[in-house]
């Protein structure tokens, strides 16, 4: 066995160990942060609940990912976010073997490193969202476009259209995959654009999405509707400054030391685009980048848009440091990466310690707080009135509602006089079947002028408060309304 065999063994068995170490670190941190699920991660496990092939915001891919999770390891607060905290090692594993066949094993076991440590897929790792399967896709596409590159085979053209048919399914960014990797062949490799097998490996992945086409065009288009809406219709925010918040949280995303190389990667870009490989990883980055800059330009951008576009960036700052005989700028940064995320990771205790009585106010965990709390409230007076429809005049209250009494499993609806659906309980629910029922209007404002006239008689029945710090609570309003008169 040779000095390299043995060093590489070492490498990988040292990464298998910091990745396990940093998932237990995940997996204890969640139950002990005093939180249950933010509103988008109640909204996704109400939709694993009824899997189907699209829902109004997004394709299929996360409701089936909770699905499975919770399917494995139950409905509570880590299984539900169990799967989705696994895709980010994965994705690493990717990177490692990326880098690896673009470099060599050091540049692959400390971007993998990395990506683990990233700031930003630290944060990502904690939660249910699109972005955990887009990451993981984005970057195993990468890694089987550069197989196919290099052996044509119609094995690793089908497995690169399997991919990105999956990434399409998880979110429809995955099209920005497509088009950068269509440009590069047209500039680089244009004879391959003559074969049968890129175009195979498009059409599979369109194959893979049509059950989701099939399904917009049989709703009516509402996650096409939904997705032009954000990006093209929102005119809040924009200009110079949106764009600069844009950038700037991209950069802390990345942390200091690998941020300002990226940075410095573009700044220096004849050089990079000299380079094959960086010119590569960075072709499959910026695009991205480019779109979300434009988008923030035009009205706002979070900072998790461009996040699949981190993962070839990064191997591209290791590369360039490892290159240079930079490892302890490397190691320095990433040790202040880690750093960073346990104090964002360990945050709420040192508030507490600090100052407790405005926890809440200082917790950048406070969206998804109180809200099993209003559930153990709620559930005796939904218990009180089992006929009763679970009413909602907000996403945010039904979402978080129906995932805290899912033992109860209530009937729900969103409240919509005006029948147009603009969110996903709005498009799957409806009231109008319970005519002559009761409902528990479940609410964060006095009831509007619209309930009154469609109501028998309006009841409060109680204020539910859940307590978030000494000063701050979480509030809630339960009116029972009697016999529905229709809208």
């Amino acid at each position: 066995m040779s000095l390299s065999t043995v060093n590489r063994k070492n490498s990988v068995k040292l990464l298998f160990g910091l990745t396990a170490a940093l998932l237990a670190w995940r997996f204890w941190l969640l139950p002990n942060l005093g939180i249950t699920l933010y509103v988008d991660e109640a909204q996704y496990w109400t939709w694993a609940q009824h899997l189907d092939w699209g829902y109004f915001s997004k394709p299929p891919g996360v409701a089936a990912l909770i699905w499975l999770s919770t399917a494995l390891f139950g409905d509570g607060l880590v299984g539900v976010k169990a799967l989705s905290m696994l895709c980010y090692p994965l994705a690493a594993a990717a990177c490692w073997a990326i880098a690896r066949r673009l470099y060599d094993e050091r540049v692959a076991f400390w971007s993998a490193i990395a990506v683990l440590t990233l700031p930003i897929f630290s944060w990502l790792g904690l939660f249910v969202s699109t972005d955990a399967l887009l990451t993981l896709f984005w970057a195993l596409a990468l890694w089987a476009f550069l197989r196919a590159l290099d052996s044509d085979s119609w094995g690793d053209w089908l497995l690169l259209g399997l991919v990105c048919g999956l990434g399409l399914l998880s979110k429809y960014t995955m099209a920005a995959w497509l088009g950068a990797a269509f440009l590069f062949l047209l500039a680089f490799h244009r004879p391959r654009l003559a074969s049968a097998k890129p175009w195979l490996a498009v059409g599979l992945a369109l194959l893979i999405l049509s059950p989701n086409i099939v399904w917009n065009f049989t709703h009516d288009f509402p996650t096409l509707k939904h997705t032009a809406d954000i990006t093209l219709n929102r005119q809040s925010g924009g200009g110079l400054a949106s764009l600069g918040e844009f950038w700037a949280a991209q950069w802390i995303a990345f942390g200091p030391v690998l941020g300002s190389v990226f940075v410095l990667l573009l700044v220096r870009v004849r050089e990079s685009w000299r380079d094959d490989r960086t010119r590569l990883l960075l072709w499959f980055a910026l695009p991205l980048w480019i779109v979300v800059s434009a988008q923030a330009m035009k009205s706002s951008a979070n900072a998790n848009w461009a996040a699949p576009a981190f993962a070839p960036a990064v191997i591209a700052a290791v590369a360039w440091l490892l290159q240079r005989e930079k490892k302890k700028w490397l190691i320095g940064g990433l040790t202040i990466n880690l750093l960073f995320v346990g104090l964002v990771f360990h945050w709420p205790q040192v508030i507490a310690t600090v100052n407790p009585e405005k926890q809440a106010k200082l917790n950048p965990f406070k969206r998804a707080m109180g809200w099993d709390e209003l559930g153990r409230q709620l559930k005796p007076v939904v218990q009180a009135h089992p006929n009763a429809v679970l009413v909602a005049d907000n996403r945010t209250l039904l979402a978080h509602m129906l995932y805290e009494l899912r033992d109860l499993k209530p009937a729900a609806a969103s409240w919509n006089p005006s029948g147009i659906a603009s969110d996903h309980y709005k498009l799957t629910t409806d009231l109008r079947p319970y005519l002559g029922k009761d409902a528990l209007l479940i609410t964060d404002t006095a009831p509007g002028a619209d309930f009154a006239p469609r109501f028998a008689r309006i009841e409060k029945l109680a204020t539910l408060k859940a307590p978030l710090d000494a000063t701050n609570s979480r509030d809630m309003d339960v009116y029972l309304l009697h016999d529905f008169k229709g809208y």
